[in-house]
């Protein structure tokens, strides 16, 4: 297990929005493990409802570490097979592929951002280190929209098999140059975002740079 503790030492002092690493009381290992079962597991690729009463970020993250499986979010609930399309990696060179993340919060947030009719960038950032206790995760995010009206909506978490995804331009980013069905899906809420109220504004006019730098040194 690859440790950082001088890089988790720099991030714990930045504004980045923080998750601590999970720990899990055994109730809930037992629902995700049941959930994971009888949903995940065979492979179906159908949807199924998030019962839990643990928030769904938790359960997310859990199979991500334990079961070996990758997740996607959109705000499209039809999707039954991902195609590879063209695109760029988190830090800028071509692909074409189907992209993938090991982290749930990041995940959620391409889920329930409503990209009907959006224009301009959005501005996002996901870190993670591991630690004695398991991963700790950091995030930055940002979009050019401020109406709230039409800031959110509902949206689906696929889940996918690990296998066959490689890495992608920055840790939690994964890509597949193939055709891939999902395991499994489920329907999610903008309430199971849980940066919902702190996700900032910013002008297309500053640079990507401006903005994360901004992010990781000034008080939200």
């Amino acid at each position: 297990m690859n440790r950082s503790p001088l890089k988790k030492a720099l991030l714990d002092i930045t504004h980045l929005l923080k998750i601590k690493e999970l720990n899990l009381p055994k109730q809930a290992i037992t629902e995700f493990e049941e959930l994971y079962t009888r949903y995940i597991s065979i492979g179906a690729g159908s949807l199924f409802s998030y019962t839990s009463e643990y928030p769904l970020y938790m359960f997310l993250n859990y199979i991500i570490e334990e079961k070996g499986v990758l997740i996607h979010g959109s705000n499209n609930p039809n999707i039954r097979e991902f195609e590879p399309k063209n695109s760029s990696l988190f830090n800028g060179t071509p692909i074409k592929a189907v992209f993938a993340s090991s982290d749930g919060v990041w995940s959620i947030f391409f889920a329930v951002l409503n990209r009907d009719g959006y224009d301009g960038s959005i501005r996002n950032l996901c870190l993670t280190v591991t630690t004695k206790k398991g991963k700790k995760h950091y995030y930055y995010f940002s979009t050019n929209n401020s109406n709230v009206l039409n800031r959110w909506v509902n949206g689906t978490i696929y889940i996918f098999p690990k296998s066959p995804f490689k890495k992608g331009g920055i840790g939690d980013e994964w890509v597949c140059e193939d055709r891939i069905k999902p395991l499994a899906k489920l329907s999610v809420t903008p309430n199971d975002f849980p940066f919902i109220e702190k996700v900032s504004i910013h002008k297309d006019t500053d640079s990507g740079l401006r903005t994360i730098l901004k992010a990781i040194v000034a008080k939200k």
